[in-house]
């Protein structure tokens, strides 16, 4: 990833293919946490929805009559803008088949894109930093020590990608 600069009123940078793929998916799947809230289907004591829909009072009952109220609003709007930051990273992706896979995808956002990607991206990184450091017995069975420290580099990965959107758009 080349990083974000500055470009109007928003930013633009480049992605590898392989990057964009992965980006675009891990949005995806962050999409399906959101969806599971207003499905209903949402498993409330995960660490990771835990982190994401955090209790908003401390007595019980208060918590959960404001999930009850503001949780579909609140996934409703998360997933508007990581639908923003996958729709624009399936734009760019070429066409199944097309051998480009070390191809540099530019991508540009304005200012509503750029602040639905910092949302996005922060909402990835989290999801997979609570994932990372997760006591070993609560992961799927199978993941190995290799699989963690490859997902701790993608975690750093999306703060450098996180970061410099941020820096390009304080950049006047």
């Amino acid at each position: 990833m080349k990083a974000w600069r500055r470009d109007g009123d928003g930013a633009r940078c480049a992605l590898l293919t392989s990057e964009a793929d992965m980006l675009a998916t891990l949005g995806r799947q962050v999409l399906e946490l959101h969806r599971a809230v207003i499905d209903g289907r949402a498993v409330l004591d995960d660490p990771v929805m835990q982190r994401l829909y955090p209790n908003a009072y401390a007595g019980e009952e208060d918590a959960a009559e404001f999930r009850r109220l503001a949780s579909a609003d609140i996934a409703a709007d998360r997933i508007r803008t990581m639908t923003r930051m996958v729709l624009d990273l399936e734009t760019a992706l070429p066409a199944e088949g097309d051998d480009a896979d070390d191809a540099e995808l530019p991508i540009a956002v304005d200012a509503e894109g750029a602040d639905a990607w910092l949302r996005a991206l922060g909402e990835v990184r989290l999801v997979l930093h609570v994932r990372t450091g997760q006591d070993r017995s609560e992961l799927a069975p199978g993941v190995t020590e290799e699989d963690l420290e490859q997902l701790r580099g993608v975690v750093t990965w999306l703060g450098f990608a996180q970061g410099t959107l941020l820096e390009a758009l304080d950049d006047v």
